[in-house]
């Protein structure tokens, strides 16, 4: 009789995420409400219940959200409508539709009126399609506008994903009522409760929640506003998740460079001081588009511009920044800028004796070479640095990759080189939004606008923070080829029941086939 075989010893169970980390509760609340939200007809009804509970709550939001940033309320007043005019602006591009780019060429034969195709004849049609969670860190900056319910978290909600927001430290009570706010509103409007999560992560030095965020197997991609060390740092684990890798859309500042043209400085350069005076003290100088270099070149006009702009950041009043480490980050940049060799510091600025205090500051150079790479590093906060130049030769000098260009240039700059009048195609391969006679900071939120650009601007050049293109972010282009109209996408499906606008061999047409 033979010997029965050896037991073995059963396998370990697999191992489960632990029920204590809100993070891990929180992603799988997400991932299992996906399978119906990514469909679901309430999306923009959501969206806009989140918008109208704001709106009832304004004044609350507005004082708790001053009291904690040292930001006015006059500021937040903009920027809270700017939060809630994104939500529905997320809401009516849902119930329009064409933003799924559905496209669709049907199946060919020979003999067909139609011209031979490239390729086989198959049927096929595509869309785009949501990626599934989403894990977003707000920016310190714009607690309203880019924080718990902006432009990431509207935009993918938008596209048919879940959300999982971290806690930003420097407002997490402002964070806690966005929270609260729009949870309530999404239970009214009958979205599942993992349809958006929070992780509460007071402490800046615990990146717990943020390794969870980012290497949870649920998680599909990652929004993110904030330092080019922390974007870096979160690109990097994503690229190294043992499971799949994700995308990481991260906007990491900019420097935002100023050109302005000697014929613009001899005619308007007190004005145009001014101007980029208001825009530096905007908000503290706390924007990621706030003008950080300004290039000039010596002549007529000169002098009073610089004198002109010196007036205005040495009568500045000091004010609190976001939280004592933003601060830091400020004075410390600025110590490392009035290191480099030949810096004049013009208005001295810097930290106060408030633990967030700090004051406006302005530095100037003469450069006869190349530029010193660390006076081409974003200072955060209300500082900028003149550098002078003999001559304007920008296809020439390695400038970082910006989110803005800005050009003051005359309508009768003469036709030479560099004059303004030939340099706005060179100026666009540096950024993602050139502006002309303006100031950078103000970010329509618009289908033409692009808030964006080339590396260390963002590490995704081709995608935009801002404005209805931002959705593409959250999604994938999927083809379905010769298949039964039962089993394509509402969206696909030859009665188009929604009158979306599609391209139907080629022609757009909102009809049916």
């Amino acid at each position: 009789m033979p010997r029965p075989a050896p037991k073995r010893p059963a396998p370990p169970a697999p191992r489960r995420p632990r029920a204590t980390d809100p993070a891990i509760r929180a992603i799988a609340s997400a991932a299992v409400d996906f399978r119906d939200w990514r469909k679901s007809p309430l999306r923009a009804p959501a969206l806009e219940a989140i918008a109208s509970a704001l709106d009832a709550r304004r004044d609350e939001v507005i004082a708790a959200c001053a009291t904690e940033t040292a930001l006015f309320p006059a500021e937040l007043a903009a920027e809270f409508d700017r939060l809630t005019g994104t939500l529905r602006l997320f809401a009516a591009m849902v119930r329009e539709g064409s933003w799924v780019r559905a496209s669709i060429d049907r199946a060919w034969s020979p003999g067909s009126a139609a011209a031979a195709p490239i390729g086989p004849g198959h049927d096929v049609r595509s869309m785009l399609v949501p990626l599934g969670p989403v894990g977003v860190f707000g920016a310190s900056n714009f607690p309203l506008a880019y924080g718990v319910l902006g432009g990431d978290t509207a935009s993918a909600l938008a596209a048919g994903c879940t959300v999982v927001v971290k806690e930003h430290p420097a407002h997490p009570r402002t964070g806690r009522l966005l929270f609260q706010i729009a949870s309530a509103a999404l239970r009214a409007a009958g979205a599942g409760a993992g349809v958006l999560e929070y992780v509460q992560s007071e402490d800046p030095t615990d990146f717990t929640a943020a390794r969870s965020l980012v290497t949870a197997a649920p998680i599909r991609a990652v929004g993110f506003t904030g330092s080019l060390t922390a974007g870096t740092a979160l690109a990097d684990l994503a690229r190294g998740r043992s499971t799949r890798p994700i995308p990481v859309f991260a906007e990491m500042g900019s420097i935002n460079p100023v050109r302005i043209t000697p014929r613009s400085l001899s005619r308007r350069g007190a004005e145009i001081a001014d101007a980029l005076a208001s825009s530096i003290l905007l908000r503290h100088g706390q924007q990621c588009t706030k003008p950080g270099v300004i290039f000039v070149q010596p002549g007529r006009g000169l002098a009073a511009f610089v004198d002109r702009l010196t007036e205005r950041l040495a009568g500045a009043p000091p004010r609190d920044m976001l939280a004592p480490w933003v601060r830091d980050r400020f004075a410390d940049g600025l110590a490392r800028a009035r290191d480099v060799r030949g810096v004049k510091t013009l208005v001295k600025g810097g930290a106060t004796a408030s633990p967030r205090g700090a004051r406006a500051a302005l530095l100037h150079v003469k450069a006869k070479g190349e530029v010193p790479p660390a006076l081409l590093e974003e200072i955060f906060g209300p500082a900028a640095i003149i550098i002078e130049l003999p001559e304007f030769d920008h296809p020439l000098r390695p400038y970082p990759g910006a989110l803005t260009w800005t050009l003051f240039a005359e309508h009768d700059e003469p036709p030479r080189p560099w004059s303004g009048r030939h340099e706005a195609g060179e100026l666009a391969d540096c950024a993602g939004r050139v502006v002309f006679n303006g100031v950078p900071t103000g970010v329509r939120v618009a289908g033409g606008m692009v808030h964006g650009g080339p590396w260390p601007a963002t590490n995704r050049p081709e995608a935009t923070a801002v404005g209805p293109a931002a959705v593409e972010r959250w999604c994938r282009p999927v083809c379905w080829q010769n298949a039964p109209d039962w089993a394509l996408p509402e969206d696909l499906r030859d009665a188009n029941p929604r009158g979306l606008w599609r391209r139907v061999d080629g022609r757009w047409t909102n009809g049916p086939i």
